[in-house]
């Protein structure tokens, strides 16, 4: 028993299970910079709006090469991972705000599945949506 829990251990702790490691890749000159708006939608949620500069959102090539400031973005509302995103524009429902603070964060993912950073730090955007 002891030997099947050190075992279990050893697998969590090494991210044995993540669906995407955590590759980093350095982003390249001109650096790609993300910036969030978000506005209430009139009939449910929010609409956010995804600025992004020198990052192109290539769908078709996602799983098949890395290429230098190209891929997807992620999105996820209170450190929770909502959806891949491949536009500027999202529909985010309501239900997903059920904090009275919550945290909106994208960040620019690589066609396969490491994050971009600068410096060794995720190039990414947050903002917090206060329920009123």
């Amino acid at each position: 028993m002891r030997f099947f829990i050190i075992i279990v251990l050893v697998l969590f702790s090494t991210n044995s299970f993540t669906h995407h490691p955590g590759h980093k890749v350095e982003a390249t000159a001109p650096f790609p910079t993300v910036n969030l708006e978000i506005m209430k939608d009139n009939v449910d949620g929010y609409n956010l709006y995804i600025d992004l500069k020198n990052f192109n959102l290539a769908p078709k090539l996602v799983g098949i090469e890395n290429q230098s400031n190209t891929g997807y973005l992620s999105l996820y509302v209170n450190d929770i991972k909502i959806a891949r995103v491949y536009s500027q524009w999202f529909h985010i429902p309501q239900r997903f705000f059920y904090l009275k603070e919550n945290l909106v964060k994208v960040t620019l993912n690589t066609n396969l599945n490491g994050e971009f950073t600068l410096d060794g730090e995720t190039i990414q955007s947050v903002l917090k949506v206060i329920n009123n």
